[in-house]
């Protein structure tokens, strides 16, 4: 009993710890941004991968179309889609002469189809242009977002950190648990340290030079990930590209994940390239106990404290405690006020049910599925 109880100090000891760190670390993230400066010399090619959008390709081609002539091309993708997505571009195609169409109708052999549209794309881009790289589903100042992606220099990204929009009380607690981890463990501090060695930016919403671009691979360096973005910007960092983050959220949003597939589906693709690397299903399941400690054991302060078991009740709610904070300012990076929080244990079940779905059933995304 006396090992158990010292084990179960230890242990939440160690999630207090870890917390913390996050917490720390989460801050620093946020105090990463630069100030940039809003309006270059260059002119700018927007790059848009678009597959079944006609929901949204609207509204971003109206915002674009009225930026002025420091955007010189509108490049869409259209990935086989079998909506109305290639009939909308076609008619803004004759309302501005800037709009460019490209049809993917067959994706070669080992590429993910997003970055075999978007390497496609970039072979219609001309050396003296920056370029920006825009998910459908973008919304916002376009015009102040070209201004800035117009001063971008050779051997920088630009990682463009947006408001993501939550129309729910799922995507609310997801997004507040998301961020959280994203910012406290993965996030912009260790992409601007020289010292770390990985870099972060979201694939729906950032810029870079031409030449940088072909100079670091493109998307034909990260072919066969699914989660393209991340490991695009770990390789360019490790071959020397400056990667700037900039605080987009006063000008640009994007949807965040509307319901709890979508957010499987997320976290599924997040761990796919990470477990087809493991030699072994046993550090599958490691991983998923760990992460059950982490986030399930604090919750243990109720029982204990029923078993009137008051100092390890104390320890755990501690623990509780500080984890609720890290979740609440993970809420605050994308301006969720409410103690939403408190219900973290809904998207940490959906981290661990993903770790393990991944294995065994794999990753759907854009109607291809993925195994292991």
């Amino acid at each position: 009993m006396i090992l158990i109880d010292a084990l179960m100090i230890i242990i939440s000891f160690g999630i207090i710890v870890i917390t913390i760190y996050g917490i720390r670390s989460l801050i620093k993230s946020m105090n990463s941004f630069k100030a940039i400066k809003w309006s270059g010399n260059k002119k700018v090619t927007v790059i848009i991968p678009a597959r079944n959008e006609e929901k949204n390709i609207v509204e971003l081609l109206k915002n674009l179309i009225i930026v002025d002539d420091k955007l010189n091309k509108i490049i869409i993708i259209n990935d086989r889609s079998t909506d109305n997505t290639e009939k909308i571009v076609k008619e803004y195609m004759n309302i501005d002469k800037r709009i460019q169409l490209i049809n993917i109708k067959n994706v070669n052999k080992d590429w993910i189809p997003k970055s075999f549209g978007l390497y496609e794309g970039m072979k219609y881009v001309g050396f003296k242009n920056a370029v920006l790289f825009l998910d459908a589903d973008v919304k916002g100042d376009m015009q102040r977002i070209i201004d800035i992606t117009s001063n971008i220099k050779e051997g920088q990204i630009y990682a463009y950190l947006p408001y993501f929009e939550c129309d729910n009380f799922v995507s609310k607690v997801s997004q507040s648990f998301l961020s959280s981890i994203l910012h406290g463990y993965f996030g912009y501090d260790k992409t601007v340290n020289k010292k770390e060695n990985y870099g972060l930016m979201f694939g729906c919403c950032w810029s870079i030079s031409p030449y940088t671009y072909h100079e670091i691979g493109g998307h034909a360096s990260v072919k066969n990930e699914l989660v393209e973005d991340k490991n695009l910007a770990t390789r360019a960092k490790q071959m020397g590209v400056n990667i700037i983050p900039v605080d987009a959220r006063n000008f640009i949003k994007t949807k965040s994940w509307n319901n709890s597939d979508d957010i499987k589906n997320l976290l599924s693709r997040i761990f796919y390239d990470y477990e087809k690397n493991l030699s072994s299903t046993f550090y599958v399941y490691l991983l998923a106990l760990a992460l059950i400690l982490l986030f399930y054991l604090p919750l243990a302060w109720i029982p204990l404290l029923i078993l009137k078991r008051y100092l390890l009740s104390f320890l755990f709610f501690s623990a509780y405690f500080v984890e609720n904070i890290f979740y609440y300012l993970g809420g605050l990076t994308n301006r969720i006020k409410l103690p939403f929080s408190i219900f973290y244990f809904i998207p940490a079940y959906f981290l661990v049910i993903s770790i393990i779905n991944v294995k065994y059933k794999g990753v759907k995304w854009k109607g291809e599925l993925y195994k292991i």
